[in-house]
């Protein structure tokens, strides 16, 4: 069972890119096919350079993080074969995908995770090719949710194999062309959660953080669905197609910030808060524009409902 687990080793991100290749492929030619633009030439040079920067990076960080993961594992409560059976197999999987949620909601959530993930976002198109703008950080950060999978007694490989496939099936979800997949939706993340996702619409913003089971979203209250057409990027979109600045550009925002903090509490608000967090408490986190903007509805609902 291990040599099958190595093996899917193969399938590891900087491995995948035959994959991902043919899927950019197929969502390129249903494009053409119906005359949609849903890519544009320097946009996706711009997600290509991040993809390879990022790709480069995990080959690098590979034998650290490994090597890393092997090391805490002498610390593991549980010793538990988890590679004995399918069925201990799958519960891995869904226990990485729990987890994987919890890291998605923290790294757009938390505004030094957001710095890190905002160029996954930046794009202005959601195509395919959107899925290759990776962060080069997030090679490092990603990681640290393996801690609570090693210390159950999960064996590296396995985690690092499983997490992969988790990253493979995210790809196909990166498409305009599949409409909403009926009852599949209320288990499965498919590519109309993740057009919410990736809308910078305020009721869409920070909304279904699943990796492969929509159920985590239901659950915890982040889960939103696709009503109206996303308008897709970010909140402040991003004119570049630059991707130096796309990967750098909030990095830039946290220094000049940290310049002007006067306490220990804003150094670690302008790191640690959520994006959009200012001192004064006036800031505009998604969570409170959100707040507000259900106020103003129901206030709407209510002043029509006296007019009638």
């Amino acid at each position: 069972m291990h040599e099958f687990l190595e093996g899917l080793l193969h399938i590891r991100d900087v491995d995948q890119v035959w994959i991902l290749l043919g899927l950019i492929g197929v969502d390129v030619g249903l494009t053409w096919m119906l005359r949609k633009k849903y890519y544009e030439a320097a946009d996706s040079a711009c997600s290509v350079a991040m993809g390879l920067a990022y790709a480069g990076t995990i080959a690098i960080s590979a034998g650290t993080v490994l090597a890393a993961l092997y090391w805490l594992r002498q610390y593991a409560v549980f010793d538990i074969d988890w590679a004995g059976s399918a069925l201990l197999i799958l519960a891995a999987f869904v226990i990485i995908d729990f987890l994987f949620y919890w890291y998605h909601r923290a790294i757009h959530e938390i505004r030094f995770g957001w710095a890190a993930h905002v160029n996954h976002h930046s794009s202005q198109y959601f195509n395919v090719g959107t899925a290759l703008r990776s962060s080069f950080v997030e090679a490092w950060l990603e990681p640290l949710l393996f801690i609570p999978v090693i210390l159950i007694g999960i064996d590296p490989v396995m985690a690092i194999a499983l997490l992969s496939i988790n990253h493979l099936y995210q790809y196909w979800l990166h498409t305009r062309h599949v409409g909403k997949l009926g009852p599949v939706e209320w288990i499965m993340n498919t590519p109309s959660h993740h057009r919410v996702h990736h809308g910078s619409n305020l009721q869409y913003c920070d909304k279904n953080y699943a990796g492969t089971f929509i159920v985590w979203d239901r659950l915890f209250g982040t889960f939103e669905e696709e009503q109206e057409e996303p308008v897709y990027g970010i909140r402040y979109q991003l004119e570049t197609r630059n991707p130096v600045k796309a990967t750098f550009h909030e990095w830039a925002g946290i220094a000049k910030d940290l310049k002007k903090a006067r306490s220990l509490r804003e150094i670690m608000g302008y790191l640690f808060a959520a994006p959009g967090w200012a001192p004064d408490g006036k800031g505009e986190t998604t969570r409170a524009l959100q707040a507000q903007m259900k106020r103003e509805q129901m206030a709407a609902r209510r002043t029509a409902k006296a007019a009638s």
